[in-house]
């Protein structure tokens, strides 16, 4: 019968890449703010909602250059994401188009600094000389929203991977409201005292900020229990048309980036958990595109394949050797006695006495070189009793002036030595 080779470890990996292709793992929880993706959160949801208004929407990709062009009032310039940039062109143009009695609806984590010079007073914003310190942080799973128009409270709950997070969730330094002389106002608040919404007049029209972009995104928008705060939010824009302004947008990496920075400056009082992909570009990015992320997951399950069906030992079991005996004691036992049974016990003694200046030495750092006699201190040199000491000298110098020794005087002198190399 012919033996069948067992393929069923890359029948299994074939498996569960279907699996994985099929099981919606291609979730992405990073914040892009994409209009025309899917993900939870990007705004593909708020576009088509605004793009459905009987006014229509008008798409800014290139500039601002529209708004400079339309001499209509109660219009909305809309902006969500993480961060805008707004050149000076840009910045005029605004002004000009609020001013002339427009709105502007702008939510993201930080004020752009070109724009937030003219909307504050220099007394206030620039008593903040550290960018860090006019927008704060509190990180919590759950917020309480309310909006100064409507006395409902919102509950809204952080997010992600459809489990509770607790957030760095931003809010505005209530001092860059310190000039009462503007007609600037707190609109929205979170967790009672922290302001995320705020209305800032210019000329004829309004500045809308939202500190809390993500809170309108496709999650948000499309959930049945916390829809409601955005939808009252978005209450404050006009009929007229919207203006969608895709040009200041951040690239989503150098958001991300501002984003971890900012977020490391804040965090004296943060305790929360670190995701896999916090401030992680590369594999964001890779979560980001289908056929990167396919391939990533297809990496890692080889080489889980690979170090559970291939990485076993493949090689002999190596033999234990066993450490060889040292038989130099059992030699010189040997040698000692046949010199013991020839007679020489003057020369077994004074072997032993070089034995033993050497154990001196090396135990005590006693300096007692071959030939000569032994220290009259020697008792105190080791640490010996006198009566002790005293007997192995008297022993040592007779070993050292005889000439012969018979069997009694070499076990005398055995006993006396022998205490010794116990100290």
């Amino acid at each position: 019968m012919r033996k069948e080779t067992a393929k069923w470890p890359g029948f299994y990996l074939v498996v569960v890449l279907l699996a994985i292709s099929s099981s919606g793992c291609w979730t992405s929880w990073s914040e892009s703010y994409r209009y025309n993706k899917e993900q939870p959160f990007d705004v593909y949801a708020l576009y088509e909602l605004l793009d459905a208004r009987p006014e229509g929407l008008h798409f800014l990709e290139d500039s601002l250059a529209l708004l400079r062009d339309t001499t209509a009032t109660g219009g909305n310039y809309v902006f969500v994401g993480s961060y805008a940039y707004y050149t000076e062109t840009s910045v005029t143009d605004l002004l000009n188009y609020v001013e002339r009695g427009n709105n502007a609806f702008i939510a993201a984590y930080d004020l752009p600094e070109d724009l937030a010079t003219f909307l504050f007073s220099d007394d206030c914003y620039y008593s903040f000389y550290d960018e860090n310190e006019r927008i704060l942080l509190e990180s919590e799973d759950t917020l309480q929203m309310k909006l100064i128009w409507d006395s409902s409270a919102y509950e809204v709950h952080n997010v992600y991977n459809f489990e509770p997070y607790a957030r760095p969730t931003r809010y505005i330094n209530g001092g860059l409201f310190c000039d009462e002389a503007l007609d600037n106002e707190i609109i929205g608040t979170f967790n009672e005292v922290n302001i995320n919404f705020a209305r800032l007049h210019w000329g004829e029209g309004d500045f809308f900020i939202h500190t809390n972009p993500i809170f309108f995104t496709n999650y948000y928008l499309v959930d049945s229990l916390q829809y409601q705060y955005a939808e009252a939010a978005l209450s404050v824009l006009g009929p007229g048309p919207v203006y969608w302004d895709e040009n200041s947008r951040v690239p989503p990496s150098a958001a991300r980036q501002r984003n971890n920075r900012n977020a490391r400056n804040n965090q004296q009082g943060y305790n929360g958990g670190r995701n896999l992909l916090t401030g992680n570009e590369a594999l964001s990015y890779v979560q980001e595109q289908p056929p990167l992320a396919l391939a990533w997951y297809t990496l890692l399950l080889a080489t889980l394949l690979y170090v559970i069906f291939r990485g076993k030992r493949r090689q002999r079991i190596i033999p234990i050797l066993h450490q060889r005996e040292n038989s130099s004691k059992r030699f010189i036992d040997t040698i000692s006695r046949l010199v013991f049974q020839k007679g020489h016990h003057l020369a077994l003694a004074r072997q032993e006495v070089a034995s033993l200046r050497h154990h001196l030495h090396e135990r005590f750092g006693l300096r007692w070189r071959e030939g000569e006699p032994p220290p009259e201190n020697l008792g105190e040199a080791i640490g010996a009793p006198a009566e002790l000491a005293d007997r192995a000298l008297i022993e040592i110098r007779i070993v050292q002036n005889r000439k012969h020794l018979d069997d009694h005087e070499l076990m005398r002198f055995y006993r006396a030595i022998e205490p010794l190399y116990k100290l």
